[in-house]
């Protein structure tokens, strides 16, 4: 009876044994295991982050370059509006429409104060209309880009003609002494008006006063009237 308990007790000991041996091993197993698992999973969100962060960078770098896209655009657009300024201003200066000022000159021109014989015509010794033309035709010939008579500024549409006791300019009566201002080299515009034969020395013959007086700085204003064509409109396509 004693030796069938300690055989017995052997056997549980062996089976206790195998199964402790058994259990140690899962376990070593399963410590192995684990951290293989980690690793995995670890990897595979180093990967996710890595593929994020390269799409990240790419919307960066696409974001980057539109941005430089719209600076260039916006640096283009401030260089055409400037320039489309400065062409509207060169045009404006052209038509006439803006005062302008430089190196110049003015005459003024009043009537005789000599007594007409009985023999001569008393219209020779006043300003007329035609003469006023004439100034501004020589200075326009000798180079003058800018022209006004008694402040008005003289366009290509501006008329000069008699008007009773005084001329009429762009519709606007002005009478003696008549004042010339014209932007343009001073010294060549004096030579024209001065030439022999010239306008100056012809009404000059007749007593007319004239002063021709030249500037460094002299200012034209511009055309204040509204500009209308009703007839002339601008040739599209071209």
């Amino acid at each position: 009876m004693k030796g069938r308990s300690q055989v017995a007790l052997t056997v549980v000991c062996l089976l206790l044994g195998w199964l402790l041996a058994l259990q140690i091993r899962s376990t070593g197993n399963f410590a192995t295991v684990v951290p293989d698992l980690r690793t995995s999973e670890m990897r595979v969100l180093l990967m996710d982050a890595m593929r994020q962060n390269q799409n990240l960078q790419e919307e960066v770098d696409g974001l980057r370059q539109q941005l430089s896209g719209y600076e260039l655009a916006a640096t283009r657009g401030e260089d055409a509006l400037e320039q489309l300024h400065d062409n509207l201003e060169k045009a404006r200066v052209l038509a006439g429409i803006t005062a302008v000022v430089g190196q110049g000159l003015t005459v003024t021109i009043n009537d005789s104060e000599r007594a007409a014989a009985a023999a001569d015509d008393p219209a020779l010794f006043i300003v007329h209309d035609e003469d006023i033309l004439k100034i501004v035709n020589v200075l326009r010939a000798a180079g003058a880009e800018a022209i006004s008579v008694n402040g008005q500024r003289l366009l290509a549409t501006s008329e000069i003609h008699c008007a009773g006791p005084s001329v009429s300019v762009n519709n606007t009566r002005i009478a003696a002494p008549f004042i010339v201002t014209a932007i343009g080299d001073n010294r060549a515009l004096e030579s024209a008006l001065r030439m022999r034969g010239g306008i100056i020395e012809t009404l000059s013959y007749f007593g007319i006063e004239i002063e021709i007086r030249l500037h460094e700085r002299v200012v034209v204003p511009g055309f204040t009237r509204p500009l209308r064509f009703e007839w002339a409109e601008p040739v599209l396509g071209r």
